[in-house]
């Protein structure tokens, strides 16, 4: 039987994952939310350094955010990190034990919401990932991506659920799919349920399921100024609302089409904070490519002797570089302090 032979193996060969010590569901919950996109070994010191600082929804749920917001900083994808404080507060201290409960919270999903029943609570459930979902169309040998295709393969993973161990076999399924049958390597002769597995009997198992083609990712041009005031640099929190919200960057732009650098970084200063900047200094150039899109940061500095004019609608600050250790920034704006070669 499939479930049979599968945790025989996970029992003697499971990876060491400090979640997998605590049946906590505000500890699997976390785990997951951070492994969303990510992976497991850049995940292991952030989880443990999250718990040093926030060791139960309570404490989490008082925190203030942008001291969670330093804790996430270098995960990206940070609506993550609003999510996981939104629903803190909303619970504060009763993590729900039902799927209709767990699926209201905000950055909860059916695959999380699952998992974490399965895991925390010994529920039949089975968590449904991108990762899983590859083993179902393999064992199923199903190509095409589809609905039904899609049903089918929740289904029979859902017939092949371990009802006495349910959280094994989800977190089974996890090691398998890291071990032998990733997207783009299989070691089929080492799986432990290859005789299950009809793409395993096929010329090509990576076919299974078909790969979508990438459409290609847009690339945006951007001008970011260091501007410098008695030796301080401008930071400027983002909206709530925008990508990488709450995070704290240098002030800039888009760079229209068919404008200079210079004058796009001149004129987006002026749109954000009301300084009028002049004789600007080139320092470099950054890449950096995001999930969806890329950018080609230009980068200016700017030493300012009079702020009197200063108008900025979002929260904002004057700090040295020392002091930069306390805000959470964006990768990107990491990468532009690389270039900045001033003693402030």
């Amino acid at each position: 039987m499939l479930s049979t032979q599968l945790l025989s193996w996970y029992s003697e060969n499971k990876r060491s994952l400090p979640w997998r010590l605590t049946k906590d569901p505000y500890k699997i919950w976390i785990s997951e939310i951070m492994l969303q996109q990510t992976q497991v070994a850049t995940v292991i010191p952030y989880y443990t350094k999250w718990m040093n600082s926030f060791p139960d929804i309570q404490t989490l749920a008082h925190a203030d955010y942008d001291h969670l917001l330093k804790h996430w900083e270098g995960l990206g994808y940070y609506s993550r990190c609003k999510n996981i404080h939104l629903t803190a507060k909303a619970l504060d201290k009763d993590f729900p034990d039902t799927f209709n409960e767990l699926i209201k919270l905000p950055g909860i999903g059916e695959y999380t919401a699952k998992t974490i029943l399965a895991i925390a609570y010994n529920q039949t459930e089975v968590g449904i990932d991108t990762n899983l979902e590859r083993i179902g169309f393999r064992l199923l040998g199903l190509k095409k991506k589809s609905k039904f295709n899609n049903n089918r393969v929740k289904k029979f993973l859902e017939g092949k659920q371990d009802k006495a161990h349910p959280g094994d076999f989800n977190q089974a399924l996890m090691d398998l799919g890291s071990n032998f049958c990733q997207a783009k390597v299989v070691n089929c002769d080492a799986c432990p349920i290859t005789v299950h597995c009809k793409a395993a009997l096929t010329d090509n198992p990576l076919q299974y399921p078909e790969v979508k083609k990438n459409k290609p990712i847009p690339e945006i041009q951007v001008a970011v100024c260091f501007i410098i005031y008695q030796h301080k640099l401008l930071l400027i929190q983002r909206p709530e609302k925008k990508m990488l919200a709450g995070l704290w960057e240098f002030p800039g732009g888009k760079i229209e089409s068919g404008e200079l650098k210079e004058n796009a970084v001149i004129r987006e200063i002026k749109e954000e904070t009301n300084l009028s900047l002049k004789n600007v200094e080139y320092v470099g150039e950054i890449k950096h490519q995001y999930s969806h899109f890329k950018v080609v940061v230009s980068l200016f500095s700017n030493t300012v002797d009079d702020i009197s004019s200063l108008k900025i609608k979002e929260n904002y600050i004057w700090t040295t570089m020392k002091g930069l250790d306390k805000f959470a920034l964006p990768k990107a704006n990491y990468k532009m302090l690389e270039l900045l070669n001033k003693d402030i």
